[in-house]
């Protein structure tokens, strides 16, 4: 009862804020207040990506569609109050037994802002990404994309025009028992409760972009997983031009801590080259990047943790349709990335000033090789061939489309007569 009570509320204060704007905008006063709109169709089919067999006959194809309203009030120029509610559902066409189900609407942001020359502190559920996403991106990973966000308190400080020092504290329960439901599926956003805390340092050094980290996660133990984990990450991230028309990037982190008795340590890190053609062809590359990613894996021969923990980043950072893959391989964590590395190489197209095309060609290792009777069951360290291309076209300032289609061939880190996948979706976006 308390919940409903509490969405009565908020429904309430949503709908006096817009009111109220609007009686303000009409008498001109300094406050303002804006509603945004977005409506998300994706239609996504894949046939066989988590189990990569053809007999598991575990392909699916499905709409899924999400849609969210956030108003925002600023009642001067220093605060800023935000609430945004979303929804996210799913309608299988294959298999079609599975039921329509409409799912939860939730609160997807729900924060209060504070800006000044000083900076800004923002409290409340709020998204946070800081540098590219590497470490941290999306505090809830098990709910796909219909969220990203952490209940959080967040202080960005700025030294001058160009750094920045962001501190933040986070927490992400297994399942939303925070904020009210309507509608609630008890859906899981994480596997074990997380509590999260960091500095993120933004500075530019003339034509250097450095960005230092530390970054401080702890897992605790539920009744179906009874082990805590500490874990903390040093790194720092990168970006410089180095000629004409080529730049360079490059993130590296150690981690350290425990899980349960055992001893962490690790390494992650990136690195890729941009070069910039500058040939204005539309059948010619406007951007060519070579790269190289690296995330260590466990070594069963000891009894530490040597395998890289990808912190606040399951997402799909750098493949839609892996991430479904390394499911089996982690006990059923979708989006962990860990004991990965690429060599990889993407040609980025401006066919049109409102259409361009990317595609991405990933050769895909295992630093460490796993035991050959448990999955994925493979003798080698070639995890495969992973294809990418997607299509985009940008209407205008409020409607965009793309088609993305990813195919992965497996390598010998797999079990023998392991299949080939495809993974394809198509994505049309509203937003006001």
């Amino acid at each position: 009862m308390r919940k409903q009570l509490y969405l009565i509320l908020s429904l309430i204060f949503l709908f006096t804020l817009i009111t109220f704007a609007q009686e303000q905008t009409k008498s001109d006063a300094p406050y303002k207040f804006k509603i945004s709109f977005s409506e998300r169709f994706r239609i996504e089919t894949w046939d066989n990506a988590i189990t990569l067999s053809n007999a598991a006959n575990a392909g699916n194809t499905y709409n899924r569609n999400r849609t969210s309203l956030m108003g925002q009030w600023f009642p001067n120029e220093q605060f800023e109050v935000a609430l945004m509610l979303s929804n996210e559902f799913k309608y299988y066409f294959s298999p079609a037994n599975k039921n329509f189900n409409f799912n939860e609407i939730f609160f997807d942001q729900l924060y209060v802002k504070y800006t000044d020359t000083f900076g800004s502190v923002t409290l409340g559920r709020q998204n946070i990404m800081l540098g590219e996403g590497f470490i941290v991106m999306d505090g809830g990973p098990l709910d796909g994309s219909r969220s990203g966000y952490f209940n959080a308190a967040r202080l960005d400080l700025a030294i001058d025009k160009t750094k920045i020092v962001t501190g933040f504290v986070s927490y992400v329960p297994q399942s939303d028992n925070i904020l009210p439901i309507i509608n609630a599926q008890d859906q899981q956003l994480l596997e074990q409760p997380e509590l999260g805390m960091g500095l993120y340092f933004t500075g530019q050094f003339g034509q250097i972009n450095l960005q230092p980290y530390y970054i401080y996660k702890y897992i605790d133990d539920t009744d179906l997983s009874p082990i805590k984990s500490n874990i903390h990450t040093i790194g720092a991230r990168a970006a410089m031009p180095i000629a004409d028309q080529f730049a360079l990037t490059a993130e590296g982190a150690y981690q350290f801590g425990d899980y349960g008795d055992l001893n962490r340590s690790s390494f992650g890190g990136y690195v890729y080259v941009d070069y910039t053609t500058k040939l204005d062809k539309a059948y010619l590359p406007d951007v060519i990047t070579l790269g190289g990613i690296y995330l260590s894996g466990d070594d069963p021969a000891t009894k530490d943790i040597e395998g890289w923990d990808p912190v606040f980043s399951r997402w799909p950072k750098w493949s839609e349709s892996y991430i479904y893959t390394l499911i089996n391989e982690y006990g059923g964590k979708v989006a962990y990335w860990s004991n990965f590395a690429s060599i990889y190489g993407k040609l980025k197209f401006m066919l049109m000033s409102d259409l361009s095309l990317n595609i991405d060609y990933h050769h895909l290792f295992a630093p460490k090789k796993t035991m050959a009777v448990s999955y994925p069951g493979g003798k080698g360290d070639t995890r495969g061939d992973l294809i990418i291309a997607k299509l985009m076209y940008k209407m205008n300032s409020n409607i965009s489309v793309y088609i993305l289609w990813e195919k992965f061939s497996p390598g010998n880190f797999y079990f023998e007569g392991a299949n080939r996948s495809n993974w394809a979706r198509i994505e049309f976006l509203f937003k006001i």
